[in-house]
Formats: structure tokens, sequence, C-alpha cells
């Protein structure tokens, strides 16, 4: 879900320049979203039906500016993945709407009923609507960068 809220949430100018990927700690490779997290999502014009599921790797680890967590566990997994990524690693409530379970993170509502699932829809949105500022800044430093190297 996280994916396809982020990609709904970044502005126009910034779509084209980010690359926004999703990753499991536990995941298989190439399955669907549940129906659930389909369904809360079409709800909000997030559509998630092409959605597929991948391993995280080290590479994909290594390749990313930004790494965004669900749970405290999965940062400490990631990590061991990739340690040189750590500083690009955290957690998704670290931004966003605060609240007593932040520290918590979100947890996965796979097997839940489907006002779990748009909990965690609204929370995940929340916290990503938070990184948006941090992902533009990002963004702007890198083609700034860029912009230089060209001249």
């Amino acid at each position: 879900m996280a994916e396809g809220i982020l990609r709904s949430l970044l502005p126009a100018e910034l779509a084209p320049l980010v690359r926004v990927a999703s990753a499991g700690t536990g995941a298989g490779d190439g399955l669907p979203a549940t129906p659930l997290a389909v369904q809360v999502c079409a709800d909000s014009k997030v559509d998630l039906k092409g959605h597929r599921s991948a391993p995280l790797t080290p590479a994909l680890l290594r390749a990313s500016d930004l790494i965004l967590a669900m749970e405290p566990h999965h940062i400490e997994y990631a990590r061991g993945l990739a340690p040189e990524a750590s500083n690009r690693i955290h957690l998704i409530t670290e931004k966003g709407a605060a609240g007593a379970k932040a520290k918590d993170g979100v947890l996965d509502p796979l097997g839940g009923t489907a006002e779990q699932y748009r909990d965690t829809f609204h929370r995940i949105r929340s916290h990503l609507l938070g990184w948006i500022p941090v992902i533009r800044e990002s963004v702007e430093r890198r083609e700034g960068v860029r912009r230089s190297s060209e001249s």
C-alpha cells in the first residue's frame, strides 16, 4: 500500500524524477496485493491492481536514496543486509502525524479486517505526507548537482 500511496502523493513535478519501489523483509516474489489492500486503496483512488511483491535485497538498499521501513524490526533487517545504507533507512513514522505508537511504526494489516486495512492506509498516508518535503529536498539537491556537472 505504501508504494501506491506515495506515488499518489508525489507532486506532478517530482513524480518523473522519483523512483518508488517497495520490497518486503518476508515477501515472496511476484505476488499481487491482497484483495482488501486493492479495495481500500481503490476507495481512495490509489491503484494497486498491477502491484507485485518483491523481496528486499542488498542491491535495492544500496541503490536507494531513502528507505522507509514500516516496523522497527524491518530497519534492523535492512541494516543487516546493507550496513552501508544505514543512514538512509528510516522508520516511516519519523515524519508526519505524531502519535503515542509512532515508535512502533505501522503494523501490517495482513489477515485483518477491512477496517484495519483502512486504518493502516490512513496511517501510512499521514506519515508519507511528512516525507514529501524530504523527498523534494533530495531531488532538488540531486538535480542541482546534475545541472552543475553538466555545465
